[in-house]
């Protein structure tokens, strides 16, 4: 089962530090060549900023780096 309904973001879950709960919404469609890699209980890191995305899951850690044509930026 696809772990999005649309193209866009909006996942609920909790805030990574407060534990508070909380949806992400985005209106990027980058989001949706991710939908086979999440799960439910997987947590979704992207800090303001940065060019890395994460998935973390239960015993790994995938990283994700912004890439525009044909270069990878770290």
């Amino acid at each position: 089962m696809p772990a999005f309904t649309s193209p866009y973001l909006n996942a609920k879950g909790k805030q990574l530090y407060t534990k508070e709960d909380c949806t992400c919404k985005d209106n990027a469609r980058w989001w949706v060549q991710y939908d086979d890699l999440l799960e439910k209980g997987d947590t979704i890191i992207k800090k303001k900023g940065s060019l890395v995305f994460s998935i973390h899951k239960k015993d790994t850690i995938l990283n994700f780096y912004w890439e525009c044509q044909g270069k990878v930026y770290k």
